[in-house]
């Protein structure tokens, strides 16, 4: 830390601190050339913490410091946009009716990072503004370089540079995206100057000169004479500047449809570019995908992770593990910048599937049909993702943003190039179209039903053709006019309610009579503004998780056993492989004789250890003779004897209301129990009650010491705000079958711990959450009106004094809650001598009691001198 201190004073950054070690990574399979290796600096510690707190005071800039045009290393832009953009650009110059003469150049800067002058940088960042004083850490850290050279697990030699960005340090990426992008802002600034034309796809589209992730350099531009020519001067100039070198080998031009050959020739001529040949490749995406073939290096690159494992002698639980982290990962980004035919989805889930089941190689039958793998853990599967549902939620994904996220510019692309003179939600397929646009308006109706505006002023939600009532599909715009009219124009000049003229213009006499009846006070406009939310969302944003649950669960029948499989995936000190077989228990996917015999047709053979004539899973873990006396013999002391003869029920019956240490005592015999009973089977060892017991014991307990070795113990200390007067406990009770409205109650008292006042009354919530912000709104109010300025509240909801102390924003919380939540906020800051802290449930107990008592007996009351010793417990 003194280190660290030291350079923030001084501004010098030790010779010793800025060694690095260069590790060559290579970028292919098979590198011959050095090329094909990507230098990495191993820093030290401490320069990386230097460098690291730079990074982070400068990341919450980045956005609006580079140009839209760049999506690398900047919050709320994506890799795929780029993919997207420049596949309609080409759709658009396969088409005949694109006359323009156009061209887009891949240009390959060769060892970017590594070239970057170091001048340059440090005159870009003066020119953007930044203190001097940050520039000169910047500088401090950039110069101190130097590198020994990694061979073998050995440090050897010594380079000082000159220049160049080192790959490893968390500066490098923002430094390197604010120095290239003057080239962007360069390219716009000639477009207004009217010295560059770029590309338009139409005439509301926005001009495309450049686009830009990191180092992959995109550049659009008019195929003539005096455009190309000015943009390889420019090109030209920006490397002489920068010290960047274009690589000619890997770079790569298109044309429009239209363009001549003469031009062409021109083109590949000045650029030193490649002519595409419609195999090229685009930040690891086929860019004109449109082919089954067109994945196979895909498929084949999954099919051979999967045949590397099969060999490797892994667990079930350890196949889940590697499909989650390697398989799924490898799938999401091939979906995010591509549309996969269905037959190449189905095709790589069938050899995932066959991996999960087989036994090192060998082909096993599927024990649990693979629908019922996919849904989430907590409705009852493993959380696997079906692969063609999950292509769909990346599409409603686009959807979202296109409705949503309108600032985005591949959004303003695609608005501009499809929805010229209609809406998303009633434009018709275009006869030619890119293949992602077909697949965004196929998704339309399963996110049509999940979407609804939430009216705050009214001003950005539109009034026909949105949703923010229920029969908003049965209306669509029917000119320029209507598609501008806003919620907020459709009510009269007082605010006060319709403007019935107005209402009636907009949907007719039936809609209009509809709409006064379901808001018959009007839309209750406030200064806040509108929201788009998606209801599946606990907070109103559009997640994938959400959207895949929506999905999935449409064509599996939900299960009802939450409790159930929360306490088998979600409770501690088990091991994944225990959790993967007491979920094959509940979903009847143990090889026991009576499954084998159901699924192959093949006679019973009973039971291999007591004879029985139908060995079931619940008779092999529970009702067998030994297994009786194993759970007799246990910690748990069960009589397995008395458990009902189905898995499901029985766990049901028995894990909701066990400890987490009487869970993992269980689970750790269910599963030594089974793998003792499987060597009886199999290999002839006699299986002995106690020792099972033993075993399990010893494992539970290792699992237990582990997990409270590596935990942190809660603290039950409160820090209090110190310069407050009065402290104020709040608290509200909810349940899900109360309909008469939730608890809330707040409890003042004064430094001294002597009641001041209460109050507790029952309002309307929808959520256990939303009764605690009532709660506490209630409470900021008493407190208020009493004149006091200066209080600390007190409240066991954990997530609310995070919001209300800056730690997560507003629109974090639930959706239904949000505006109460922006109401909140403004209560608290009504006065500087308010604050909120968290305590435990514990030390929260007489606003507890008098929420529940509140909630129970549907009682609204305010005092000052209630005992409360003598809060009656509810």
């Amino acid at each position: 830390m003194e280190q660290i201190d030291g350079f923030f004073t001084t501004g010098q950054m030790p010779l010793d601190m800025g060694k690095s070690n260069i590790v060559l990574v290579p970028k292919k399979e098979v590198p011959i050339l050095i090329t094909d290796f990507r230098p990495i600096s191993v820093c030290n510690v401490i320069y990386k913490t230097i460098s690291k707190l730079l990074s982070k005071r400068l990341q919450p800039y980045i956005p609006s410091m580079v140009s839209p045009t760049q999506t690398a290393f900047t919050p709320g832009r994506q890799i795929g946009d780029n993919v997207i953009i420049l596949r309609e650009v080409l759709h658009s110059f396969s088409l005949k009716s694109y006359t323009s003469h156009s061209f887009c150049l891949k240009v390959d800067l060769s060892k970017a990072f590594d070239r970057m002058y170091w001048p340059y940088v440090f005159d870009v960042l003066k020119l953007y503004g930044l203190p001097l004083n940050y520039v000169s850490w910047v500088k401090a850290c950039v110069t101190s370089a130097s590198f020994s050279i990694n061979i073998n697990g050995s440090s050897d030699g010594f380079i000082r540079p000159t220049n160049g960005l080192r790959q490893g340090c968390a500066l490098s990426p923002y430094l390197f995206i604010l120095a290239i992008d003057v080239l962007s802002r360069l390219l716009q600034f000639l477009v207004a100057a009217g010295q560059l034309k770029g590309v338009k796809l139409s005439r509301a589209c926005p001009v495309l000169t450049s686009l830009m992730y990191a180092d992959d350099l995109l550049i659009f531009g008019e195929a003539s004479y005096g455009e190309m020519t000015k943009l390889k001067e420019i090109l030209d100039l920006f490397c002489e500047v920068s010290g960047q070198k274009i690589g000619q080998d890997k770079s790569v031009i298109w044309f429009s449809k239209n363009t001549p050959d003469f031009l062409r020739g021109f083109a590949v001529h000045l650029f030193s570019a490649n002519p595409a040949n419609g195999a090229e490749v685009y930040l690891g995406s086929p860019i004109t995908a449109n082919h089954k073939s067109d994945f196979t290096p895909l498929v084949n690159k999954i099919d051979k992770k999967l045949q590397k494992w099969k060999g490797s002698l892994l667990s079930q639980a350890g196949k889940l593990t590697l499909i989650k982290a390697v398989i799924e990962p490898t799938m999401l980004y091939a979906l995010q910048t591509s549309v996969l035919p269905k037959t190449v989805l189905l095709n790589i889930q069938s050899k995932v599937r066959n991996f999960f089941w087989s036994n090192n190689g060998d082909k096993r039958m599927s024990l649990v049909a693979w629908k019922y793998v996919t849904v989430p853990k907590d409705l009852g599967g493993l959380g696997l993702k079906d692969l063609v549902k999950f292509s769909s939620t990346l599409h409603m994904k686009c959807l979202w943003s296109i409705v949503s996220a309108k600032e985005a510019l591949w959004v303003q692309i695609v608005t501009a190039k499809y929805l010229q003179r209609s809406v998303i939600w009633s434009t018709r397929r275009a006869s030619k179209c890119t293949p992602l646009w077909r697949s965004i308006l196929a998704v339309r109706p399963l996110l049509k039903g999940s979407l609804k505006w939430q009216i705050g002023d009214g001003k950005s939600c539109r009034a026909v053709g949105q949703p923010w009532h229920e029969l908003w599909d049965h209306f669509s715009p029917q000119n320029a006019a209507q598609r501008r009219l806003s919620v907020a124009d459709l009510v009269n000049d007082q605010g006060t309610g319709w403007d019935s003229h107005k209402l009636i213009q907009a949907f007719g006499f039936l809609g209009a009579l509809y709409i006064a009846f379901a808001f018959p006070s009007g839309p209750g406009l406030s200064q806040r503004s509108d929201r788009l939310i998606f209801t599946p969302s606990r907070n109103g944003s559009f997640s994938i998780k959400s959207a895949y649950k929506l999905l999935i669960t449409d064509d599996v029948p939900t299960t009802t056993q939450h409790k159930l499989y929360q306490a088998i995936w979600y409770s501690p000190h088990i091991l994944p492989r225990t959790r993967l077989f007491m979920w094959k228990a509940v979903r009847g996917a143990v090889p026991v004789d009576h499954v084998i015999a159901t699924r192959l047709g093949k006679p019973l053979q009973g039971c291999v250890i007591c004879g029985y004539p139908i060995e079931d899973v619940v008779h092999s873990l529970f009702k067998c003779p030994k297994a009786r006396q194993v759970w007799l013999y246990s910690n748990l002391g069960l009589r397995s004897d008395a458990l009902p003869d189905d898995m499901q029920q029985l766990l049901s019956s028995l894990l909701p209301q066990m400890s987490s240490q009487q869970l993992s005592v269980f689970a750790t015999t269910l599963w030594y129990l089974w793998k003792y009973r499987c060597k009886e089977a199999y290999e002839g060892k006699k299986l002995n009650p106690c020792q099972v017991v033993r075993t399990s014991n010893s494992m539970s307990l290792i699992m237990r010491t582990a997990s409270y070795a590596q935990g942190t113990i809660p603290s039950s200390i409160v820090t209090l705000d110190h310069n407050s007067q009065f402290l104020c406990y709040v608290d509200g009770s909810w349940t899900q079958n109360d309909c008469h409205g939730a608890g809330v109650a707040a409890v003042l008292l004064n430094r001294a711990q002597q009641l001041i006042q209460y109050q507790y009354t029952v309002q309307a919530a929808s959520s256990p959450f939303h009764s605690e912000l009532l709660s506490l709104k209630m409470a900021v109010r008493m407190v208020s009106n009493k004149g006091i300025t200066s209080c600390c509240f007190l409240t066991d909801c954990k997530e609310l004094s995070n919001v209300l102390n800056g730690n997560s924003g507003a629109d974090s919380v639930e959706w239904r809650t949000y505006y109460d939540m922006l109401e909140l906020i403004d209560l608290m800051n009504s006065s500087a001598g308010f604050s909120c802290n968290h305590v435990s449930r514990d030390m929260n107990q007489v606003a507890d009691k008098l929420a529940k008592f509140a909630r129970v007996n549907k009682l609204d009351r305010t005092g000052f001198t209630f005992p409360i010793c003598c809060i009656p417990e509810c």
